[in-house]
């Protein structure tokens, strides 16, 4: 198995908007986007950074599972070895503890704009690597999708500084910036290892590394603690946030180009509102409406071909 460098992931892609990889980004919007309220429904019984730390651990034994039964080998050639270890460690661990660190120190609001610009993010970082330019398309369709998300994420949670600090702010891009690293590197080691490998491999090592944390979070009068929908919030953000969301986004940046199908994630908003909506009564309002068909609108104008 060869280590050269492959190609980006973005350059010869042909595949058309009605295909596997956007049923891929499709499947991840929906999982993630529930994420949200799904973690307000557990931390009524578990810390939220406690529950940051267990999506991963728990997901351990059925990522091992995976690996076992189809026979997966592990990213650990040469160079592809530090590949693994940025998509585990900035991607599975940085991510969801950054952004919980920054939550805590500046308003919801905030931390949901600045990690909004992810995809931002993603499409710098692959400029940097591959050095080639996104489209004129590729730039409108990303600020279109940005100012929506900024209309929803105002209407919904609301902007309000008051209680807003930089260094929350700065935590939450930091965790933007890990997911987005995580993300071009995942793509490039799926070519030679397929997404299963890279997903599950990397949740194993993000696992292994946050499970000393755990023990010594949790005791046992933390585990008797949790409720039955706090150990629902966990199934899912484990199986659901981490295998099954992880797994589906990886194949999709690997086969419909890392640009053009992270865009997808400023989607994510409007799949949380729309959940609040259903299972909060918060109300939609026509602002949010404009909102989502502006953020859709500009995904729609990326994955023109």
């Amino acid at each position: 198995m060869s280590n050269s460098t492959p190609p980006s992931p973005d350059v010869g892609t042909t595949v058309g908007f009605f295909s596997l990889a956007t049923a891929g980004a499709l499947v991840t919007v929906f999982v993630w986007g529930g994420t949200p309220i799904i973690t307000k429904f557990g931390a009524i019984s578990v810390d939220v950074l406690s529950l940051a730390l267990l999506r991963t651990v728990v997901s351990l034994p059925l990522a091992l599972l995976i690996i076992g039964a189809w026979r997966l080998s592990m990213p650990w050639r040469g160079t592809d070895k530090w590949m693994l270890l940025g998509v585990a460690i900035p991607g599975v661990i940085g991510f969801p503890v950054l952004f919980t660190l920054g939550v805590g120190q500046t308003t919801a609001g905030h931390a949901a704009v600045v990690t909004a610009a992810t995809p931002i993010f993603v499409g710098l970082l692959e400029t940097a690597i591959s050095r080639q330019l996104p489209s004129l398309r590729w730039w409108a369709g990303v600020s279109i999708a940005f100012v929506g998300a900024v209309i929803l994420i105002a209407e919904a949670v609301g902007l309000d500084s008051s209680d807003a600090t930089w260094q929350g702010d700065l935590l939450a891009a930091c965790g933007g910036f890990s997911a987005a690293l995580s993300f071009v590197l995942s793509a490039r080691l799926t070519p030679r290892y397929g997404s299963a490998a890279v997903t599950m491999w990397g949740v194993v090592i993000a696992a292994l590394i946050q499970l000393p944390f755990v023990l010594v979070r949790m005791d046992g009068d933390a585990w008797a603690a949790v409720e039955p929908l706090g150990w629902l919030a966990i199934f899912y953000l484990s199986v659901g946030s981490t295998i099954v969301a992880y797994l589906t986004w990886i194949y999709a940046l690997s086969r419909g180009g890392i640009r053009r199908m992270s865009v997808w994630q400023f989607a994510l908003p409007v799949v949380g509102v729309g959940l609040a909506a259903i299972f909060l009564a918060e109300p939609m309002t026509p602002l949010l409406v404009a909102a989502t068909v502006i953020i859709l609108f500009g995904v729609g104008l990326v994955q023109r071909r």
